[in-house]
């Protein structure tokens, strides 16, 4: 469990399904979570999409529960994806499932805490994430965590009845590690 001001992460568990699936069955939350509101899944396959991740098998996904540490709810999750150590990229990933916590930097916390773990402990190169263009608060979410946009995909994902640009930014360990450095004020004479 790693724990932040305001929320704490926690590894998924297999209890934690039925609260994500009403979450991936909400229109609203999915389709800034995973640009599509279409996304509607059954417990069934839920369980079986994370089936190896809560057996310990998945080597390339990590998914954590987002707890307000005030009153330990649910409140969203976050992922981070690896696919092989010589392309040296985490994919993140965050979806906040209820609603009120929205626009309250809970999101953002999460998203350092889940920073991290992918440069402080797994000791990767270069952190990525993907939003719709048109989902404001996401990027400047992302530009608090020290993200920087890096490329636009145009009209790459379609939901809704038209196809939406998609915004990829970037973060580079290096880069996080001097956020961490304390800024050093010049001294006057």
């Amino acid at each position: 469990m790693i724990e932040g001001e305001h929320v704490r992460l926690r590894k998924l568990e297999r209890t934690d399904l039925p609260t994500l699936h009403r979450w991936m069955n909400d229109r609203e939350v999915m389709a800034w979570a995973r640009f599509s509101p279409d996304h509607m899944v059954s417990l069934a396959a839920l369980e079986k999409e994370y089936e190896k991740e809560l057996a310990g098998e998945d080597h390339e996904r990590a998914t954590f529960f987002v707890e307000d540490r005030e009153t330990g709810k649910a409140i969203g999750w976050t992922t981070v994806r690896t696919w092989d150590r010589k392309h040296v990229n985490a994919n993140l990933g965050i979806g906040l499932g209820e609603k009120e916590f929205w626009g309250r930097g809970y999101g953002t916390e999460a998203v350092s805490l889940l920073l991290g773990i992918v440069f402080d402990q797994q000791g990767w190169h270069r952190a990525e994430l993907y939003t719709l263009v048109e989902n404001e608060r996401a990027i400047r979410s992302a530009e608090k965590c020290g993200f920087r946009r890096c490329g636009l995909e145009h009209e790459s994902t379609f939901y809704d009845g038209s196809h939406h640009d998609v915004v990829e930014m970037e973060l580079l360990r290096s880069e996080w590690d001097a956020r961490k450095t304390p800024k050093r004020s010049a001294k006057r004479r």
